[in-house]
């Protein structure tokens, strides 16, 4: 029988994980309420966190879908979305970030299980407590922290940057984003689920790349997250700095 690890909210969650930094196979599910549940909230949640974990991950090895089903149980009034996949290389703790996402962002979520795929007495991670320690990477850019009217992100590079690597930060920070804006990276303490609105990402200058945003909250782990996944970009495209504008916001 699996552990049950409390979570903010009604959301209780199972796990079940070998340690380590290593690839996996594993199963997810999902159980949501019938009444009043978004169909395509899970699915939209699942999708976004996949989308997060190949961003970045610098190795070249991406997330495998494998297998997808949804079984209602109309006499309980519930739905289980269930979903296979193989991870690349990954603490578990990395799926911590699926947990938060489904809490504060799937309408009816109940429970969510975390089942990996091996010798049942190799999984002994059990807990996807967060780390209360906030830290930041020691990044090969310069690093700023600005107050700003409305919250953005800005990369500058060392040189004029290609489409290509137009379209690779893009798509990099889309992903980041989209994780961000279902509650992926909470507040200080674990306090809260993150937010964000894009409204813009600006490419008009020759060197630099800007993700504006209507309004963000957020903890400092969303930023380690950005940078490491800026990580691999850098080595393609030597980064200058990045700066993170929007005040308070930034570190609710």
């Amino acid at each position: 029988m699996c552990s049950k690890s409390p979570v903010p909210g009604p959301l209780e969650t199972f796990v079940r994980l070998r340690r380590g930094v290593i690839a996996r196979t594993v199963s997810i599910a999902l159980t949501t309420r019938l009444d009043g549940a978004h169909p395509a909230a899970a699915s939209r949640v699942f999708d976004a966190f996949t989308r997060g974990v190949d961003a970045w991950l610098t190795r070249p090895e991406k997330v495998l879908l494998t297998g997808a089903t949804v079984h209602p149980h109309a006499d309980h009034g519930l739905s289980v979305e269930t979903w296979e996949a193989k991870f690349p290389k990954m603490p578990p703790n990395a799926f911590a970030m699926l947990v938060r996402m489904a809490g504060a962002s799937v309408p009816g979520a109940r429970r969510l299980e975390i089942r990996e795929h091996a010798d049942v007495r190799t999984l002994v991670v059990r807990d996807l407590g967060l780390d209360p320690e906030a830290t930041i990477l020691d990044v090969p850019w310069q690093l700023a922290f600005v107050r700003a009217t409305l919250p953005a992100v800005r990369i500058v590079f060392a040189e004029r940057i290609s489409a290509d690597t137009v379209a690779r930060v893009a798509q990099v920070l889309q992903a980041w984003a989209d994780v961000l804006a279902l509650g992926g990276f909470p507040g200080a303490g674990g306090r809260g689920a993150s937010s964000g609105a894009v409204s813009a990402v600006d490419a008009a200058a020759e060197r630099e790349l800007v993700l504006r945003f209507t309004q963000i909250a957020c903890g400092y782990d969303a930023w380690e997250a950005l940078f490491e996944a800026l990580l691999p970009v850098d080595e393609e495209a030597s980064i200058e700095l990045v700066e993170i504008g929007g005040g308070d916001a930034c570190t609710t």
